[in-house]
């Protein structure tokens, strides 16, 4: 999906290799143990809150009224803490786009994870999310280009969905659409990962967020750091080098109105030598396979036993590209008929999405593919 949004420039020139990145100033603390809080609460901070090079959403109507606001937002948190799914739970005040912006900001949550019995687990969390407007604004003015600030990329602001971006108060504004869930035409691999790992990061995970503008043709520049965790290891910098090597898939590569294009390119840094089962849980498929096709490779034994339907799972590897490969039948239901099988020669023809939402690659990962095969409409 893409939301229209207005932008401040912090990010239009490409940084520079010799100057240390800043790391957002989003912040991440628990809450007091009152009732049922949310798990982490995160405070969005302004231009007049913070200097340098960051970027920071809000919703475009409730600045300009100078409206502060509270979300929580239920995400599925995964065991490194990552936030890989969120839908607004609680939005006040109401109808102001302070849920929208919230959403823009999923990539760079990183909480403490639930823990299992034998360590951190995937579990759903609520992450509260703190607009609070300062007393004292810096009017952008139109002569600084930023314009009304009741101008967005499509018209006059609704209030409900169009978002700004603010950077460094030296920074002025100009219109963009964020680009959310991209599909990638090109990433890296997860050895490039491994070999990208900053060499002060002295064996801890780490976690960041390049900031990007997309260009027409899909290519990268102007990234910048939009968060790093844990912060002065390199993760950072090195997710910048990554980031350049990223396009993203022409035909998502527009955006409404000849905006600026962004996105948002997370990534994790394991820790070296640690275990990884290098599974893909939640794929984002972006090419699946033929109904007419699913009919033809219904079993024909099950059918000769009057079966109409049948679940099979494959077990495949995936390609770097997201394609499957080495795909192998699973136990199906009923088991032993051949749904497996034909899940197999279907899985074959899928292909999903190379990066995932969590900041990792899929290449090399096991997918599990579950098919349910019927043999009427």
């Amino acid at each position: 999906m893409i939301l229209a949004a207005l932008a401040a420039a912090a990010v239009a020139a490409a940084p520079d290799a010799s100057v240390p990145p800043t790391v957002s100033p989003l912040t991440v603390q628990p809450l007091p143990k009152t009732g049922a809080p949310p798990a982490a609460t995160v405070e969005v901070p302004t231009d007049a809150t913070e200097l340098g090079r960051w970027a920071s959403v809000w919703p475009e109507a409730a600045f300009q009224e100078h409206i502060s606001g509270y979300v929580v937002l239920r995400c599925d948190i995964d065991r490194h803490g990552l936030a890989e799914w969120c839908q607004v739970a609680t939005e006040t005040p109401a109808n102001k786009g302070f849920g929208a912006a919230a959403l823009e900001l999923r990539p760079t949550f990183k909480v403490k994870p639930a823990m299992g019995p034998d360590g951190p687990i995937d579990a759903v969390m609520n992450i509260a999310i703190n607009f609070k407007v300062p007393d004292n604004r810096i009017d952008w003015g139109a002569g600084r280009g930023g314009g009304s600030m009741g101008e967005s990329a499509g018209g006059p602001s609704s209030g409900k969905g169009d978002l700004t971006m603010f950077g460094g108060p030296s920074s002025p504004r100009h219109s963009v659409s964020m680009l959310n869930n991209p599909v990638w035409a090109s990433t890296v691999s997860y050895s490039d990962v491994a070999a990208a790992y900053p060499a002060k990061a002295g064996g801890a995970e780490g976690y960041a967020v390049a900031h990007c503008e997309v260009s027409h043709a899909g290519a990268l520049s102007g990234c910048q750091v939009t968060k790093e965790d844990p912060d002065n290891r390199g993760f950072g910098m090195a997710a910048l080098r990554l980031a350049s090597r990223f396009r993203v898939a022409p035909e998502w590569a527009r955006a409404p109105h000849n905006a600026d294009l962004w996105v948002d390119i997370p990534v994790r840094f394991p820790a070296p030598g640690a275990a990884d089962s290098r599974e893909v849980s939640s794929p984002y498929w972006v090419a699946g396979f033929d109904p007419d096709e699913a009919l033809q490779v219904f079993p024909k034994e099950a059918a000769e036993k009057g079966l109409t339907t049948g679940y099979g799972v494959a077990r495949c590897v995936a390609a770097q590209d997201g394609t499957l490969s080495d795909c192998q039948p699973q136990p199906g239901d009923p088991d032993g008929l051949g749904f497996s099988e034909a899940a197999v020669k279907l899985a074959s023809t899928m292909r999903m999405n190379p990066w995932q939402r969590d900041g990792e690659p899929v290449d090399g990962a096991v997918v599990q593919v579950g098919v349910r095969l019927n043999l009427k409409p």
